[in-house]
């Protein structure tokens, strides 16, 4: 079965790939060449010898079994755990061999109980140790990758690829309840009566969860990650970012479950020693007696379908050009140049237009300033003439003028997180340098009659890297510090967040940029929990 399904996979593999008929001989050959077709042909190699040794007897066998479960390790170089990294393309590939030896005994074990019931209960209680390792080797593989393709919870719960993860999750935890049943109730009541009926049709029903668990895994096979996708939000509220950094979300998150976890870690003792059972399921009980469960709605904010999907810009100074043109054109007259609320029709308006560029606004998930430009929000219409590039343009530009209100001319520093607008550099040896690219940056602007010019310095390097496309990035600095130029240099912190500009390359003394340097090396802002 495994050598069929491999060719059929094969062959439709390389018509999707050329778009051509079933037919075609070019797909196939095409197929062969790239690294998906190289490994699923090694892999029918493997199985065709091993199919061979299993004709033999004693170390042949157990070698062709070393076979089976090297081709299935090879799973991992053949789905989306290929374009991972190591840790999770091993845990692929692990993961299908343990689902492979837990649901390929239930087929032996039901035949058993069907033909030879005497032995049935001894041979069952001897898979229990084989299952516990599957199960633990699957529990673990799977949280790897979630982590490495689903991400985080608007993944799982606003994806097509994360709502197959759900029903797989789900179908696996019918497979455990089975399995406990098995082992606590079936095993035992079959070698008390010596009817394995119930044992069977138990085995029977934990196969058809293991087949339709085969027939999930191939749906999420051929979709996209949810890494890779915009999440849709379904629900109308969300939970708040990092409940713990506040004392009183944290106090009431933890009167509920270290209580929980307590009882969950005893439920799970007395469901592994039957000794234990009930003094074990009492302090269970017990411990969940301490658990507070506080009010909701502290924990969740209002949440629309977008408040999760991420700009896709990438912060570039060019998307803040066009969101710049776009707001000066469509949204000046109400919100103002600066976009502080001032503009001159909203003179006639009963209430001012928000600030756009405080901070309470532009701390907003990027999402959320994309649902309100596209479908309006209060008295502002909907922006249905722009497509979703421009809108993000408009959010690029919105985080910018933030920026510029937490700069202080004075210091020429930032009194908080201003986010380095998005350039890319090209040095002599081809090296291509970012902004927040694990490195702190010296970035300096200059101009000829040709226009402006930007150079960069990554650390303390001497090599000036030449920047692309510099008159949008210029412009960007020159907003971003409240200046009608831009300023001669501007150091960058290793995650991508302004920390200080010099206004001109004379204010810019060595020591004092060395200074600066040193500080931005020993606290870089730490940016995973900014909106921007």
């Amino acid at each position: 079965m495994a050598l069929a399904g491999g060719a059929v996979w094969f062959w439709l593999q390389g018509s999707s790939m050329l778009g051509r008929p079933l037919d075609s001989l070019e797909s196939v050959g095409v197929v062969a060449e790239t690294r998906f077709g190289e490994v699923l042909l090694s892999r029918a190699g493997l199985l065709a010898l091993a199919g061979l040794l299993l004709r033999g007897d004693g170390v042949v066998r157990t070698g062709a079994l070393l076979l089976m479960t090297i081709a299935g390790l090879m799973q991992g170089l053949l789905g989306h755990g290929a374009a991972t990294d190591f840790w999770t393309t091993a845990a692929l590939g692990l993961h299908v061999v343990a689902a492979g030896l837990w649901l390929g005994a239930l087929a032996p074990l039901l035949a058993v109980c069907r033909m030879l019931p005497a032995p049935a209960p001894l041979l069952a209680r001897r898979f229990t140790p084989l299952g516990l390792a599957c199960v633990t080797v699957l529990a673990a593989t799977s949280i790897l990758q979630v982590q490495a393709l689903v991400g985080a919870l608007p993944g799982l719960l606003g994806t097509a690829y994360g709502r197959l993860a759900i029903a797989k999750i789900a179908l696996f935890g019918g497979l455990l309840l089975l399995a406990a049943a098995n082992r606590i109730r079936f095993v035992p009541a079959a070698a008390a009566s010596g009817s394995t009926r119930a044992l069977g049709l138990s085995i029977a029903s934990e196969t058809g969860l293991g087949l339709a668990i085969v027939a999930v895994a191939a749906a999420l096979a051929n979709e996209p990650p949810a890494i890779h996708e915009q999440p849709t939000w379904p629900f109308a509220f969300r939970p708040v970012p990092a409940p713990w950094n506040d004392a009183y979300l944290r106090d009431g998150l933890s009167r509920l479950l270290v209580p929980a976890t307590i009882a969950l870690a005893l439920f799970a003792l007395a469901a592994g020693f039957r000794k234990l059972r009930w003094p074990a399921l009492l302090a269970g009980a017990a411990a969940l007696t301490f658990a507070q469960i506080p009010p909701w709605r502290p924990y969740v904010v209002a949440a629309v379908p977008t408040s999760f999907q991420l700009s896709p810009t990438g912060y570039g100074a060019r998307s803040i050009a066009a969101g710049r043109e776009l707001f000066q054109r469509d949204c000046a007259s109400c919100h103002g140049a600066d976009a502080r609320g001032r503009g001159p029709v909203a003179v006639a308006q009963s209430v001012w237009p928000p600030d756009l560029s405080a901070p309470l606004i532009a701390g907003r998930p990027g999402g959320e300033l994309f649902w309100s430009i596209r479908h309006g929000s209060g008295p502002m219409p909907p922006a249905a003439q722009l497509d979703d590039a421009a809108i993000w343009s408009l959010v690029d530009f919105i985080r910018l003028r933030a920026g510029a209100r937490i700069f202080s001319p004075p210091e020429m520093r930032w009194s908080g997180a201003a986010r380095m607008p998005g350039f890319v550099a090209r040095c002599a040896n081809g090296t291509l340098v970012t902004p927040g690219n694990g490195a702190p940056l010296r970035v300096w602007i200059g101009g000829d009659e040709h226009g402006a010019g930007a150079r960069v310095q990554v650390d303390d390097s001497a090599r000036l890297c030449p920047v692309e496309d510099p008159e949008p990035l210029a412009a960007a600095l020159a907003e971003v510090t409240a200046s009608a130029s831009a300023p001669a240099l501007v150091l960058v912190d290793a995650n991508g967040w302004l920390r200080r500009a010099f206004k001109t390359e004379s204010s810019a003394a060595p020591d004092m940029v060395a200074s600066e340097l040193a500080e931005i090396r020993r606290s870089p802002l730490d940016g995973t929990a900014l909106h921007h």
